[in-house]
């Protein structure tokens, strides 16, 4: 059975309404114009894959001017504008000397929902040789040790806020030696991983999320059995139920064949709708690995749907016919509303019929050619 290779962006439809901003080949931060597929690279070079996102807001005000007073600091604390080259190629990074002793800066944020996961991030690099710098603020008087090097990186934290108004902190409490550093924007989201940056001014800043969609009426995709196979790089947390994939015909009220995984019960789900009538609702117990590659296959055939992982082929009871008219493959949200993927689509490959599980298991193993 020949598998149907086909370049993604050949049949690729992506709406974002908002602008989103993503780190290039270069390894340079750029801006990415609405409705355009977000195709990232790590600090290296190296393809992450299509980045898939939901939509989010940076819940700090002035995030990369750490002069402005709304960034409150100590006595032993000095900021300096434009300092030195950012991640995004400008001269835009912040230099910040902190004195001997716990020295600190800090954001007051109000509004936040008590007791859910917030995520914290934020563009750092030592000036020259090492710094140890404490993060934390949003649980209490927390405190997280990150060492910085020459190299920028993102760091940052994920915790439940303890209050509605919490402080968002840098300092050097944990080590307190003095540090000077170079950042460039904070970020604070009501989430349980920090997403893309999203730069604010006077208000926080938001982004739409990502509806990608494939369009299957251009004749690479067959009617009845098929097998559908997805190399994903997956956040290192996550939170209710998000999709990995749903095939449909007009809507997803109807006739729809939906995988996704609950993060909750942590087992994937399918759900297969016909005619107007819900056919199966199953859970898999198929576990995926948060903040790693993890591969999954689809197959599907009358009678059968099988869903495969590195540890197994699980599969549907019997007693259907799939429907023939899928005109439309979502992936990594449902319907570009919810449940999303919030991470990468490294690969995707489908063959019209369905897989062996043999074979199921070689592409998730990673060992097939």
């Amino acid at each position: 059975m020949a598998m149907r290779f086909l370049p993604l962006t050949d049949y690729l439809q992506v709406t974002r309404a908002s602008t989103t901003n993503a780190r290039t080949e270069t390894g340079v931060i750029a801006n990415i114009d609405a409705n355009q597929p977000v195709f990232e690279f790590d600090g290296e070079g190296r393809a992450l894959g299509l980045r898939i996102e939901g939509p989010s807001a940076n819940l700090l005000r002035h995030s990369s001017d750490f002069t402005n007073a709304i960034w409150e600091k100590s006595s032993g604390v000095t900021v300096q504008a434009a300092a030195g080259q950012a991640p995004d190629g400008s001269n835009s990074a912040t230099k910040i000397d902190f004195a001997d002793g716990a020295a600190n800066l800090y954001q007051r944020v109000d509004n936040l929902a008590s007791g859910a996961n917030h995520a914290f991030a934020m563009w750092m690099r030592a000036v020259s040789g090492t710094a140890d710098i404490t993060l934390g603020g949003v649980n209490g008087p927390s405190q997280h040790a990150v060492t910085l090097g020459e190299k920028w990186q993102r760091v940052g934290f994920a915790e439940v806020a303890s209050a509605t108004s919490r402080y968002p902190k840098i300092s050097t409490a944990l080590s307190g030696a003095g540090a000077s550093i170079l950042v460039w924007n904070a970020q604070l989201e009501a989430a349980p991983v920090a997403s893309s940056d999203m730069i604010s001014n006077g208000i926080p800043a938001a982004r739409n999320g990502d509806d990608v969609m494939l369009d299957l009426t251009t004749g690479w995709f067959a009617p009845g059995a098929g097998t559908l196979f997805f190399d994903l790089a997956l956040p290192a947390a996550w939170q209710g139920i998000w999709r990995v994939m749903q095939l449909y015909s007009t809507s997803l009220n109807d006739d729809h064949l939906d995988l996704g995984y609950d993060s909750v019960a942590n087992q994937l789900r399918i759900s297969l709708r016909k005619a107007g009538q819900q056919v199966i609702t199953q859970s898999l117990y198929g576990v995926l690995v948060p903040g790693a590659r993890n591969r999954v296959a689809i197959a599907f055939d009358d009678d059968e749907i099988a869903v495969a992982t590195v540890n197994g082929v699980l599969k549907s009871p019997g007693g259907f016919a799939l429907p023939r008219n899928f005109a439309h493959l979502r992936i990594g949200s449902y319907g570009g509303a919810s449940g999303f993927l919030n991470g990468y689509v490294r690969a995707l490959s489908y063959w019209p019929g369905r897989l062996g599980d043999a074979r199921l298991m070689e592409l998730c193993s990673g060992n097939a050619a």
